[in-house]
């Protein structure tokens, strides 16, 4: 997938190494009297979203026509390691777009700097822990994203609420396509009444409610029409091709499933629950990182052109653009639901999201990659889902143990 950011939140997960932040250069927003220079920008978007980027770059250089600002595009697969690569040459980009879960394992090999001075109160309190590092700033959010359930409105006439509901529709026809992988299913834990942060409100597995929706999930495979796969891609085709009526999927993903299948026949639904208990997708943000060995004067620049990027205006335009496939970082933009049904779809669905502080990606991501590995077996049928809970659990606690 393009444009899906929630792969970064799964490779930084399961590769995130220790971090122990090192001493780390501080940016200002102090301004110099006249603005000019040259910004170098990196980003991994394309089509609508690559358009977007450049129509508000160029706006920025006709306010400031002594600004040169040029963009590269960079793979999302490999903007972390090029970006990695040319900092400890000295060179590399004045300014990133990416997701937040990269900056733990950036601030480990000091390769990104303190922002201070910026005015970050009226972000979203997601947004913010989501740039927040043992109490530093190391990045400006720009949007809020989670997952939802689209479908195919020419296909689906009402979506299901409950999961009850959906294994329903699945056996009168209705094709569901599933992304299967332990954290894009991981919303289905709450739904089994299932816990994410304790009293000190730090990030916890609830291995029981785990090991019920695993039950589930593997009594859903066995409906010829939920289809579980481990590629996106696959799904995407088979969404956009008319195979499949829904497909679980992340927002990001909205505008090219709207442009594929035309915007009256493109629907967003809340994830399904059960009862009482909602479902608890993970909600991550995309955020603009800097350049630690970029000048003071590339590093001013590069923060007044993040300013300028976030604020309310070009805030609007994007969400315009991209049919509300975002929640906004900054709290004081308005947006009229009525305009824009798919972004209220989202924030509704943002209220029982779960948000994983950047101080405890690390905790989360030793029994994560245990899952990841165990979740597959669960459902093939070499392990119950009771002793790989069990297994979890037990990798959480060793790491706990340790000083």
């Amino acid at each position: 997938m393009r444009y899906c950011f929630l792969q970064l939140i799964i490779l930084g997960l399961i590769f995130l190494t220790s971090c122990s932040p090192k001493d780390a250069d501080k940016i200002s927003q102090s301004q110099s009297q006249s603005v000019e220079g040259q910004i170098l920008v990196w980003h991994s978007f394309e089509d609508k979203i690559k358009d977007m980027m450049q129509d508000s770059l160029n706006d920025y250089m006709q306010i400031y026509p002594n600004v040169r600002i040029v963009s590269e595009y960079i793979p999302n697969d490999q903007l972390e390691k090029q970006f990695r690569k040319q900092v400890n040459r000295g060179l590399g980009p004045d300014f990133v777009f990416t997701a937040s879960g990269l900056i733990p394992s950036l601030i480990q090999d000091n390769l990104i700097p303190v922002i201070q001075d910026f005015d970050f109160s009226g972000y979203l309190p997601t947004a913010i822990s989501h740039v927040r590092y043992q109490g530093k700033m190391y990045g400006i959010p720009t949007s809020v994203m989670t997952q939802t359930l689209c479908y195919n409105k020419k296909k689906v006439k009402l979506p299901p609420k409950t999961l009850t509901e959906l294994l329903q529709q699945a056996k009168m026809g209705y094709s569901v396509g599933i992304w299967s992988n332990f954290v894009a299913t991981f919303w289905g834990v709450r739904v089994f009444g299932g816990k994410s942060f304790d009293v000190q409100g730090n990030f916890v597995f609830d291995q029981k409610s785990w090991a019920k929706w695993m039950e589930w999930l593997k009594i859903a495979q066995n409906e010829p029409n939920m289809v579980f796969s481990d590629s996106i891609e696959g799904l995407e085709q088979g969404f956009i091709n008319n195979r499949l009526a829904y497909v679980f999927c992340d927002s990001s993903q909205f505008p090219e499933y709207s442009q594929a299948l035309g915007k009256d026949n493109f629907g967003v639904a809340l994830l399904p629950g059960e009862g009482n208990n909602p479902p608890g997708p993970f909600i991550y943000s995309r955020v603009i990182l800097f350049n630690r060995i970029s000048s003071p004067q590339q590093q001013q620049l590069a923060v007044k052109l993040a300013e300028f990027f976030t604020n309310p205006e070009q805030t609007r335009k994007r969400l315009s653009l991209l049919e509300g496939s975002f929640i906004p970082a900054h709290q004081n933009i308005n947006v009229n639901s009525r305009l824009f049904p798919r972004e209220a779809i989202l924030v509704e669905q943002s209220k029982t999201a779960i948000a994983i502080p950047l101080d405890q990606v690390e905790s989360a991501r030793v029994w994560v990659k245990t899952a990841n590995s165990l979740y597959p077996q669960v459902l093939g049928g070499s392990i119950t889902a009771q002793d790989a809970a069990d297994q979890i659990t037990e990798t959480v606690n060793q790491k706990l143990s340790q000083p």
